[in-house]
Protein backbone atom coordinates (compact mmCIF):
# COMPACT_ATOMS: atom_id res chain seq x y z
CA UNK A 1 0.00 0.00 0.00
CA UNK A 2 1.55 3.12 -0.80
CA UNK A 3 2.17 5.33 1.63
CA UNK A 4 0.33 8.81 2.16
CA UNK A 5 2.95 11.70 2.00
CA UNK A 6 4.55 12.58 5.56
CA UNK A 7 3.61 16.15 7.17
CA UNK A 8 7.33 16.70 8.57
CA UNK A 9 5.92 19.66 11.02
CA UNK A 10 3.26 17.17 12.49
CA UNK A 11 6.21 14.70 12.62
CA UNK A 12 8.20 17.39 14.93
CA UNK A 13 4.92 18.21 16.82
CA UNK A 14 2.88 15.40 17.71
CA UNK A 15 -0.76 15.95 18.87
CA UNK A 16 -1.96 16.25 22.79
CA UNK A 17 -3.36 12.98 22.36
CA UNK A 18 -1.82 10.53 20.17
CA UNK A 19 -4.24 9.46 17.36
CA UNK A 20 -3.62 5.42 18.34
CA UNK A 21 -6.05 6.02 21.36
CA UNK A 22 -8.49 7.15 18.70
CA UNK A 23 -7.94 3.29 17.42
CA UNK A 24 -8.23 1.80 20.14
CA UNK A 25 -11.65 3.47 21.69
CA UNK A 26 -13.15 2.80 18.36
CA UNK A 27 -12.15 -0.63 18.56
CA UNK A 28 -13.58 -0.91 21.78
CA UNK A 29 -17.11 0.46 20.73
CA UNK A 30 -17.56 -1.89 17.78
CA UNK A 31 -16.22 -5.16 20.21
CA UNK A 32 -18.55 -4.01 22.79
CA UNK A 33 -21.76 -3.85 20.66
CA UNK A 34 -20.85 -6.71 18.53
CA UNK A 35 -20.37 -8.75 22.18
CA UNK A 36 -24.10 -7.45 23.41
CA UNK A 37 -25.70 -8.75 20.05
CA UNK A 38 -23.72 -11.63 18.81
CA UNK A 39 -20.98 -13.14 20.72
CA UNK A 40 -23.20 -12.79 24.00
CA UNK A 41 -26.56 -11.33 23.04
CA UNK A 42 -26.95 -15.27 20.59
CA UNK A 43 -27.60 -16.72 24.24
CA UNK A 44 -30.71 -15.11 24.47
CA UNK A 45 -32.16 -16.15 21.06
CA UNK A 46 -31.01 -19.60 21.70
CA UNK A 47 -33.94 -20.68 23.16
CA UNK A 48 -36.70 -18.98 21.68
CA UNK A 49 -35.08 -20.16 18.32
CA UNK A 50 -35.09 -23.79 19.29
CA UNK A 51 -39.18 -22.93 20.78
CA UNK A 52 -40.27 -21.67 17.33
CA UNK A 53 -38.87 -24.60 15.01
CA UNK A 54 -38.16 -27.75 17.39
CA UNK A 55 -35.12 -27.69 16.62
CA UNK A 56 -32.40 -30.41 18.97
CA UNK A 57 -29.19 -27.85 20.56
CA UNK A 58 -27.10 -29.77 18.09
CA UNK A 59 -28.47 -28.94 15.11
CA UNK A 60 -28.25 -25.19 16.25
CA UNK A 61 -24.31 -25.59 17.67
CA UNK A 62 -23.64 -27.30 14.09
CA UNK A 63 -23.92 -23.93 12.71
CA UNK A 64 -21.05 -22.60 15.19
CA UNK A 65 -19.12 -25.16 14.54
CA UNK A 66 -19.22 -24.15 10.45
CA UNK A 67 -18.93 -20.64 11.70
CA UNK A 68 -15.38 -21.55 13.07
CA UNK A 69 -14.92 -23.74 9.86
CA UNK A 70 -15.52 -20.48 8.03
CA UNK A 71 -13.15 -18.57 10.24
CA UNK A 72 -10.43 -20.81 9.56
CA UNK A 73 -10.83 -20.12 5.77
CA UNK A 74 -11.68 -16.44 5.70
CA UNK A 75 -8.89 -15.48 8.38
CA UNK A 76 -6.17 -16.16 6.52
CA UNK A 77 -7.61 -14.08 3.72
CA UNK A 78 -8.73 -11.03 5.83
CA UNK A 79 -5.38 -11.20 6.98
CA UNK A 80 -3.38 -10.92 3.77
CA UNK A 81 -5.99 -8.15 2.42
CA UNK A 82 -5.21 -6.14 5.44
CA UNK A 83 -1.86 -5.92 5.46
CA UNK A 84 -2.08 -4.98 1.76
CA UNK A 85 -5.17 -2.06 2.48
CA UNK A 86 -5.14 -1.07 6.03
CA UNK A 87 -7.83 -1.67 8.55
CA UNK A 88 -10.39 1.24 7.49
CA UNK A 89 -12.09 -0.71 4.65
CA UNK A 90 -12.26 -4.14 6.28
CA UNK A 91 -13.82 -2.48 9.31
CA UNK A 92 -16.22 -0.59 7.99
CA UNK A 93 -17.25 -3.36 5.30
CA UNK A 94 -17.47 -5.68 7.73
CA UNK A 95 -19.85 -3.71 9.53
CA UNK A 96 -22.30 -3.87 6.95
CA UNK A 97 -21.89 -7.24 6.67
CA UNK A 98 -22.74 -8.34 10.23
CA UNK A 99 -26.13 -5.76 10.17
CA UNK A 100 -27.01 -8.05 6.63
CA UNK A 101 -26.58 -11.00 8.11
CA UNK A 102 -28.09 -10.02 11.53
CA UNK A 103 -31.34 -8.75 9.12
CA UNK A 104 -31.70 -11.96 7.52
CA UNK A 105 -32.06 -13.77 10.71
CA UNK A 106 -35.04 -12.40 11.11
CA UNK A 107 -36.32 -13.44 7.81
CA UNK A 108 -34.98 -17.42 8.42
CA UNK A 109 -37.77 -20.21 7.89
CA UNK A 110 -35.14 -23.45 7.66
CA UNK A 111 -31.84 -24.52 9.51
CA UNK A 112 -30.06 -23.82 6.39
CA UNK A 113 -31.28 -19.94 6.41
CA UNK A 114 -30.28 -20.21 9.86
CA UNK A 115 -26.47 -21.63 8.92
CA UNK A 116 -26.03 -19.52 6.13
CA UNK A 117 -26.95 -16.08 8.24
CA UNK A 118 -24.89 -17.25 11.33
CA UNK A 119 -21.93 -17.78 8.79
CA UNK A 120 -22.78 -13.66 7.71
CA UNK A 121 -22.95 -12.30 10.80
CA UNK A 122 -19.57 -14.14 11.84
CA UNK A 123 -17.76 -13.02 8.54
CA UNK A 124 -18.64 -9.71 9.32
CA UNK A 125 -18.28 -9.50 13.36
CA UNK A 126 -14.70 -11.05 12.11
CA UNK A 127 -13.79 -8.40 10.01
CA UNK A 128 -15.40 -5.89 11.78
CA UNK A 129 -13.77 -6.66 15.85
CA UNK A 130 -11.04 -9.37 14.81
CA UNK A 131 -7.71 -8.67 12.96
CA UNK A 132 -8.08 -5.47 11.53
CA UNK A 133 -8.83 -4.17 14.81
CA UNK A 134 -5.64 -5.82 16.33
CA UNK A 135 -3.54 -5.16 13.06
CA UNK A 136 -4.34 -1.32 13.76
CA UNK A 137 -3.43 -1.38 17.50
CA UNK A 138 0.23 -3.24 17.05
CA UNK A 139 1.01 -0.92 14.07
CA UNK A 140 0.42 2.41 16.22
CA UNK A 141 2.09 0.82 19.12
CA UNK A 142 5.39 -0.63 20.11
CA UNK A 143 6.24 0.12 23.90
CA UNK A 144 2.55 0.62 25.12
CA UNK A 145 1.27 -2.40 22.83
CA UNK A 146 0.47 -5.00 25.33
CA UNK A 147 -1.51 -2.22 27.80
CA UNK A 148 -2.94 -0.85 24.45
CA UNK A 149 -4.05 -4.42 23.28
CA UNK A 150 -5.46 -5.24 26.90
CA UNK A 151 -7.61 -1.66 26.84
CA UNK A 152 -8.64 -2.38 23.99
CA UNK A 153 -9.78 -5.89 24.03
CA UNK A 154 -11.74 -3.91 27.33
CA UNK A 155 -14.47 -2.92 25.75
CA UNK A 156 -16.71 -6.11 25.77
CA UNK A 157 -15.85 -6.22 29.77
CA UNK A 158 -19.39 -4.16 30.38
CA UNK A 159 -21.08 -6.50 27.18
CA UNK A 160 -22.55 -8.86 29.95
CA UNK A 161 -24.75 -6.32 31.90
CA UNK A 162 -25.82 -4.54 28.85
CA UNK A 163 -27.41 -8.20 27.60
CA UNK A 164 -30.32 -6.65 29.48
CA UNK A 165 -30.83 -4.53 25.95
CA UNK A 166 -30.99 -7.75 24.21
CA UNK A 167 -33.26 -9.33 26.91
CA UNK A 168 -35.56 -6.80 26.86
CA UNK A 169 -36.00 -6.21 23.23
CA UNK A 170 -36.95 -10.15 22.71
CA UNK A 171 -39.10 -9.88 25.48
CA UNK A 172 -40.85 -7.02 24.32
CA UNK A 173 -40.33 -6.82 20.60
CA UNK A 174 -40.34 -10.83 19.78
CA UNK A 175 -36.85 -12.15 18.71
CA UNK A 176 -37.71 -11.49 14.81
CA UNK A 177 -38.26 -7.64 15.03
CA UNK A 178 -34.96 -7.82 17.80
CA UNK A 179 -33.00 -9.26 14.68
CA UNK A 180 -33.57 -6.74 12.65
CA UNK A 181 -33.25 -3.67 15.55
CA UNK A 182 -29.98 -5.29 15.82
CA UNK A 183 -28.54 -5.10 12.33
CA UNK A 184 -29.39 -1.80 11.66
CA UNK A 185 -27.97 -0.59 14.94
CA UNK A 186 -24.85 -2.61 14.16
CA UNK A 187 -24.47 -0.02 10.72
CA UNK A 188 -25.07 3.00 12.75
CA UNK A 189 -22.53 2.28 15.36
CA UNK A 190 -19.65 0.11 13.24
CA UNK A 191 -19.72 1.67 10.06
CA UNK A 192 -19.47 5.53 11.83
CA UNK A 193 -16.79 3.78 14.29
CA UNK A 194 -14.73 2.13 11.31
CA UNK A 195 -13.92 5.58 9.82
CA UNK A 196 -11.50 6.69 12.43
CA UNK A 197 -9.36 3.74 11.87
CA UNK A 198 -5.77 4.73 9.83
CA UNK A 199 -2.98 2.61 8.35
CA UNK A 200 0.35 2.55 9.90
CA UNK A 201 1.37 6.28 11.94
CA UNK A 202 4.60 6.32 9.45
CA UNK A 203 2.27 7.30 6.72
CA UNK A 204 0.58 10.08 8.94
CA UNK A 205 4.26 11.68 9.97
CA UNK A 206 4.03 9.76 13.69
CA UNK A 207 5.47 7.16 15.16
CA UNK A 208 4.35 4.44 17.08
CA UNK A 209 3.09 5.57 20.68
CA UNK A 210 3.36 9.35 19.63
CA UNK A 211 7.02 9.11 19.97
CA UNK A 212 9.33 12.12 18.60
CA UNK A 213 12.28 10.33 16.39
CA UNK A 214 14.82 11.15 18.63
CA UNK A 215 13.16 9.09 21.29
CA UNK A 216 13.30 6.40 19.28
CA UNK A 217 16.14 3.83 20.44
CA UNK A 218 18.27 1.88 17.81
CA UNK A 219 16.82 -1.45 16.93
CA UNK A 220 18.72 -4.65 16.91
CA UNK A 221 16.45 -7.94 15.63
CA UNK A 222 15.39 -10.89 17.39
CA UNK A 223 17.70 -13.52 18.49
CA UNK A 224 18.04 -16.62 15.74
CA UNK A 225 16.21 -18.66 18.06
CA UNK A 226 12.98 -16.51 17.39
CA UNK A 227 12.49 -16.12 20.88
CA UNK A 228 11.14 -12.30 22.07
CA UNK A 229 13.53 -9.97 24.05
CA UNK A 230 12.25 -9.51 27.31
CA UNK A 231 12.09 -5.32 26.32
CA UNK A 232 9.83 -5.76 23.65
CA UNK A 233 10.99 -3.09 21.84
CA UNK A 234 13.15 -5.55 19.18
CA UNK A 235 11.04 -7.12 16.92
CA UNK A 236 12.06 -8.81 13.41
CA UNK A 237 9.78 -8.56 10.74
CA UNK A 238 8.96 -12.35 9.34
CA UNK A 239 7.58 -13.29 6.11
CA UNK A 240 4.71 -15.43 5.92
CA UNK A 241 7.02 -18.15 4.21
CA UNK A 242 9.38 -18.14 6.73
CA UNK A 243 7.00 -17.97 10.05
CA UNK A 244 5.61 -21.35 8.53
CA UNK A 245 8.97 -22.90 8.73
CA UNK A 246 9.06 -22.00 12.18
CA UNK A 247 8.64 -24.07 15.29
CA UNK A 248 7.07 -20.68 17.08
CA UNK A 249 3.99 -20.40 14.48
CA UNK A 250 3.31 -24.17 15.08
CA UNK A 251 3.43 -24.08 19.04
CA UNK A 252 1.93 -20.73 19.24
CA UNK A 253 -1.00 -22.39 17.02
CA UNK A 254 -1.64 -25.62 18.79
CA UNK A 255 -1.97 -23.16 22.27
CA UNK A 256 -4.38 -20.98 20.54
CA UNK A 257 -6.59 -24.15 19.24
CA UNK A 258 -6.45 -26.03 22.68
CA UNK A 259 -7.55 -22.77 24.30
CA UNK A 260 -9.96 -22.61 22.07
CA UNK A 261 -11.64 -26.03 22.41
CA UNK A 262 -12.02 -24.95 26.42
CA UNK A 263 -13.79 -21.81 25.88
CA UNK A 264 -15.70 -21.76 22.26
CA UNK A 265 -18.91 -24.13 23.08
CA UNK A 266 -19.36 -21.70 26.11
CA UNK A 267 -20.41 -18.95 24.38
CA UNK A 268 -23.01 -20.71 23.12
CA UNK A 269 -24.22 -23.15 25.64
CA UNK A 270 -22.89 -21.33 28.81
CA UNK A 271 -26.84 -20.00 30.32
CA UNK A 272 -28.14 -23.70 28.72
CA UNK A 273 -25.71 -25.53 31.18
CA UNK A 274 -26.54 -23.53 34.25
CA UNK A 275 -30.57 -23.97 33.78
CA UNK A 276 -29.94 -27.68 33.34
CA UNK A 277 -28.33 -27.93 36.48
CA UNK A 278 -30.86 -26.23 38.14
CA UNK A 279 -30.34 -22.96 38.25
CA UNK A 280 -32.66 -20.19 37.12
CA UNK A 281 -32.70 -17.80 33.45
CA UNK A 282 -31.48 -15.38 35.75
CA UNK A 283 -29.28 -16.43 37.48
CA UNK A 284 -27.25 -18.21 34.73
CA UNK A 285 -27.06 -14.45 33.04
CA UNK A 286 -25.76 -13.20 36.11
CA UNK A 287 -22.99 -15.67 36.04
CA UNK A 288 -21.86 -14.69 32.67
CA UNK A 289 -22.70 -10.54 33.40
CA UNK A 290 -20.12 -11.25 36.62
CA UNK A 291 -17.21 -13.28 34.43
CA UNK A 292 -17.18 -10.80 31.42
CA UNK A 293 -16.94 -8.29 34.23
CA UNK A 294 -13.84 -9.60 35.89
CA UNK A 295 -12.51 -10.31 32.43
CA UNK A 296 -10.92 -6.90 32.77
CA UNK A 297 -8.58 -8.12 35.06
CA UNK A 298 -7.32 -10.60 32.35
CA UNK A 299 -7.76 -7.75 29.47
CA UNK A 300 -6.27 -5.46 31.33
CA UNK A 301 -3.18 -7.23 33.61
CA UNK A 302 -2.72 -9.57 30.87
CA UNK A 303 -1.72 -6.87 28.20
CA UNK A 304 -0.06 -4.83 31.21
CA UNK A 305 2.21 -8.06 32.32
CA UNK A 306 3.11 -8.78 28.19
CA UNK A 307 4.72 -5.20 28.61
CA UNK A 308 6.84 -5.69 31.67
CA UNK A 309 7.28 -9.62 32.03
CA UNK A 310 8.75 -12.69 30.21
CA UNK A 311 5.49 -13.44 27.62
CA UNK A 312 5.85 -16.68 28.11
CA UNK A 313 5.04 -17.31 31.38
CA UNK A 314 2.20 -14.47 31.89
CA UNK A 315 0.95 -17.23 28.95
CA UNK A 316 1.35 -20.36 31.05
CA UNK A 317 -0.47 -18.44 33.76
CA UNK A 318 -3.44 -17.56 31.88
CA UNK A 319 -3.72 -21.34 30.95
CA UNK A 320 -3.27 -22.56 34.14
CA UNK A 321 -6.18 -20.06 35.47
CA UNK A 322 -8.77 -21.61 32.42
CA UNK A 323 -7.97 -25.14 33.27
CA UNK A 324 -8.33 -24.48 36.85
CA UNK A 325 -12.48 -22.06 36.19
CA UNK A 326 -13.43 -25.55 33.87
CA UNK A 327 -12.86 -27.82 36.33
CA UNK A 328 -14.77 -25.65 38.74
CA UNK A 329 -17.38 -25.36 36.14
CA UNK A 330 -17.95 -29.39 36.13
CA UNK A 331 -18.52 -29.41 39.23
CA UNK A 332 -20.22 -26.76 40.59
CA UNK A 333 -23.54 -27.48 42.69
CA UNK A 334 -24.41 -24.22 44.35
CA UNK A 335 -24.48 -20.67 43.12
CA UNK A 336 -21.44 -19.56 45.58
CA UNK A 337 -19.41 -21.64 43.49
CA UNK A 338 -19.61 -19.10 40.11
CA UNK A 339 -17.40 -16.76 41.82
CA UNK A 340 -14.15 -18.48 41.50
CA UNK A 341 -15.08 -19.95 38.35
CA UNK A 342 -15.85 -16.39 36.73
CA UNK A 343 -12.89 -15.27 38.23
CA UNK A 344 -10.56 -17.79 37.20
CA UNK A 345 -12.15 -18.50 33.93
CA UNK A 346 -12.84 -14.30 33.44
CA UNK A 347 -9.30 -13.66 33.95
CA UNK A 348 -8.16 -16.02 31.30
CA UNK A 349 -10.45 -15.50 29.03
CA UNK A 350 -9.79 -11.86 28.92
CA UNK A 351 -6.24 -12.16 29.17
CA UNK A 352 -5.82 -14.48 25.84
CA UNK A 353 -7.14 -11.51 24.02
CA UNK A 354 -4.39 -9.11 24.42
CA UNK A 355 -2.18 -11.79 24.41
CA UNK A 356 -2.09 -13.65 21.14
CA UNK A 357 -1.57 -10.69 19.13
CA UNK A 358 1.17 -9.74 21.29
CA UNK A 359 3.39 -12.60 20.89
CA UNK A 360 2.45 -12.97 17.05
CA UNK A 361 3.84 -9.53 17.18
CA UNK A 362 6.42 -10.04 18.84
CA UNK A 363 7.73 -13.29 17.14
CA UNK A 364 6.76 -12.16 13.68
CA UNK A 365 6.79 -8.73 13.58
CA UNK A 366 4.14 -6.18 12.19
CA UNK A 367 4.56 -6.55 8.41
CA UNK A 368 2.80 -9.27 8.02
CA UNK A 369 0.93 -9.22 11.14
CA UNK A 370 -2.40 -9.69 9.54
CA UNK A 371 -2.03 -12.87 7.24
CA UNK A 372 0.52 -14.75 10.19
CA UNK A 373 -2.57 -14.06 12.46
CA UNK A 374 -5.00 -15.42 9.88
CA UNK A 375 -2.93 -18.40 9.73
CA UNK A 376 -2.50 -19.13 13.32
CA UNK A 377 -6.37 -19.06 13.84
CA UNK A 378 -6.63 -21.32 11.07
CA UNK A 379 -4.99 -24.21 12.96
CA UNK A 380 -7.54 -23.90 15.71
CA UNK A 381 -10.33 -25.20 13.15
CA UNK A 382 -9.56 -28.58 14.49
CA UNK A 383 -10.12 -27.47 17.96
CA UNK A 384 -13.49 -26.41 16.84
CA UNK A 385 -14.27 -29.88 15.18
CA UNK A 386 -13.57 -31.31 18.87
CA UNK A 387 -15.51 -28.88 20.46
CA UNK A 388 -18.66 -29.76 18.03
CA UNK A 389 -18.15 -32.98 18.72
CA UNK A 390 -18.22 -33.31 22.03
CA UNK A 391 -21.74 -31.28 22.41
CA UNK A 392 -23.30 -33.71 19.73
Amino acid sequence: MQAEPVNTQQARTPPRIFYGWYIVAAGMGIHLWTSIVWIYGMQVFFTPIVQTFGWSRAAISGAFAMQRLEGSIISPIEGFLVDKYGPRKMVMIGGFISGLGLISLSFMTTIWMFYLSVLLVSLGNSAASGIPRNWAIVQWFKRLRGRALGIGASGAVISGPLLFIVVFLVENLGWRPTFVVCGVLTWCICIPLGLVFRSKPQHYGQLPDGDLPEEVSDESPTSSGGAPKSSGNTEENVSVGRALKTPAFWILSLIFGAQTMGVSGLNVHLLPYFQTIGFSAGEAASVLAVYTVLSVFGRLGGGWAMDFFDRRMVLALLLGCLVVGLVILANITAYWQTVPFALLYGTAFGGMMPVRSMLISTYFGTQNFGAIHGLTQSVTVIAGRIEWRKVL
